[in-house]
């Protein structure tokens, strides 16, 4: 089978097309044909291996002191169909169209991957695809809707409460603002204005520019805020944060975690940093309001193919992209990705 095999930290020049073996499933495994991936910022943190302090060495211990050896292949979201199962499995069948996250396998970015039928949350999480998804956008759900999902359930987001996700267009934030205003929050979204007409369509009451506006300067105070961004500015940025809110920080350094512990030591507000866990009761969660046509993930209007994730994950890193980046690793089932544009629709 073909994959793209990671063979070096640093530039996605360390990614390449190659033929592997195709996996054979275990006991307790099912095997995949992949039809979609994508290229999230956790692929390309892992592949530079720039990632949070507390991360950083134990990662590298993980996967490889020099080079990445013990994880070949990256890529952590999936949507296929299920090819083969093992004796023990009785929670799929072949034929089953599937979704979800590979945890830290990864793995995803080949033609065929064989996962644990029950994986616990350290092994990612998988359950039937939504009916009312293509293959590309029910891969692009899991990652950023657990993230999202974790914040606002952190947040205990009530009615009428007033959210802001500072980000908002990339894959967290077009999920985190759909969440809110399922929620039924006030939604404001900051983000370049390419996105706003995207985040309007998407529930949010409310949209900014960062570069024409500072939502810091205009007075207004948040019970929630969600930054996706978590770089310079964040100390201003907390001054919007209303005396007993709570602020949720997706990419933290360690100056956010002296932050965090300053802030809950001289006020109200809360500083909350912490990856979500990856549980098939979050995902079945998730899949539940996607059928409903609550919320829907967002795909890039831009495309690529397997061979063309080097290529991908440099557009990742330019920051332009809108929601989640798409890779058709298969053929589609004839239902093509539908733009924001459709949402709701």
């Amino acid at each position: 089978m073909k994959a793209i095999v990671w063979t070096k930290y640093g530039s996605p020049d360390g990614l390449h097309l190659q033929e592997v073996e195709k996996p054979t499933p275990k006991d307790n495994e099912i095997l995949v044909k992949i039809r979609a991936t994508t290229v999230t910022a956790g692929d390309c943190e892992m592949r530079r291996l720039q990632l949070p302090l507390m991360l950083s060495f134990p990662m590298r211990l993980y996967a490889g002191l020099i080079k990445p050896t013990r994880i070949p292949i990256l890529g952590q979201e999936l949507a296929g169909d299920v090819t083969a199962v093992g004796p023990n499995v009785t929670s799929f069948k072949i034929g089953d169209p599937v979704f979800g996250v590979t945890g830290f396998k990864f793995g995803a970015y080949a033609e065929y991957i064989c996962l644990k039928a029950n994986p616990n949350e350290t092994q990612g999480a998988l359950a039937l695809k939504p009916a009312n998804l293509s293959y590309e956008e029910a891969a692009a759900v899991p990652t950023a809707g657990f993230e999202a999902l974790h914040f606002l359930r952190q947040a205990a987001v009530q009615p009428e409460q007033k959210v802001l996700v500072f980000g908002a267009g990339g894959s967290i934030g077009t999920f985190a603002v759909q969440l809110a205003h399922t929620f039924g929050a006030e939604v404001t979204a900051v983000d370049s204005a390419p996105k706003l007409a995207m985040l309007r369509a998407l529930g949010a009451d409310h949209v900014i520019d960062y570069a024409q506006q500072d939502f810091t300067q205009n007075g207004e105070t948040y019970d929630v805020i969600i930054d996706v961004v978590g770089k310079k500015g964040f100390a201003r940025r907390l001054k919007s944060l209303n005396p007993d809110g709570r602020y949720f920080l997706a990419n933290a350094g360690l100056s956010h975690l002296l932050r965090d512990w300053w802030t809950s030591k001289t006020s109200g507000k809360k500083v909350v940093i912490g990856s979500s866990s990856q549980s098939k009761e979050d995902l079945l969660f998730l899949k539940d309001l996607i059928e409903a046509g609550k919320i829907k993930p967002v795909i890039d209007e831009r495309r690529f193919s397997l061979a063309q994730i080097p290529e991908a994950h440099r557009y990742a890193e330019t920051g332009r992209k809108i929601g989640n980046i798409a890779i058709t690793v298969g053929t589609d089932d004839g239902s093509r990705t539908r733009r924001f544009d459709s949402f709701g629709g």
